[in-house]
């Protein structure tokens, strides 16, 4: 089976002003928890695959960093998948029970952010680590589990902290013939 990472086209940086830190000061006010812990909470959010849909406001107003976020329909946003209201209209059904959309307001325009939560199942023999003068600096080869991830429309890696964002022909398919821009697919394997 073909595995794609999907990565912003041209490899151009965040087009949003979000990170977890202003993330966990934007949602600080809706929780209970310690500070201290709810940090915590929102740096290691898509490592440990936790749900904010509970604490996310109605609509979040997030400022631009570039006025790409008005030209993208899919767009990678740290651990999240950025999607303009025409994605997000065409996507949810199929992508629903992979995790949850957050609605964010960017200067009067409505966009969603997709909270990833399945992982797929790396092949542990074939997740070859790559050195750099003697420092861990990323894999020379990634994989995953065939079986595993067969039936998964999109998926991410326990390995790269539920930051990495896969797919296989399926999801690359569905994007390439709606003429979806923003995103694309590097096969991996």
């Amino acid at each position: 089976m073909k595995v794609y990472r999907i990565n912003c086209k041209n490899d151009q940086g965040d087009i949003l002003d979000f990170d977890p830190y202003s993330l966990y000061q934007s949602l600080k006010k809706y929780v209970d928890t310690s500070e201290a812990e709810f940090m915590v909470k929102i740096f290691d959010l898509h490592a440990n695959n936790d749900s904010i849909e509970n604490i996310w406001p109605d609509v979040m107003p997030i400022k631009p960093l570039s006025n790409d976020y008005e030209k993208v329909d899919i767009y990678i946003q740290g651990g999240f998948l950025l999607l303009s209201k025409k994605a997000y209209e065409y996507l949810y059904q199929l992508l629903n029970e992979y995790g949850e959309f957050l609605k964010i307001n960017v200067n009067g325009c409505e966009m969603i952010l997709f909270n990833l939560r399945v992982f797929g199942q790396e092949d542990l023999d074939k997740c070859i680590e790559d050195y750099s003068k003697g420092v861990r600096s990323g894999y020379k080869s990634f994989a995953f589990i065939d079986s595993d991830i067969n039936s998964k429309l999109l998926f991410k890696s326990k390995l790269l902290n539920g930051i990495g964002l896969f797919c296989g022909e399926e999801f690359k398919k569905l994007v390439t013939q709606r003429k979806l821009n923003g995103i694309e697919f590097n096969e991996i394997n």
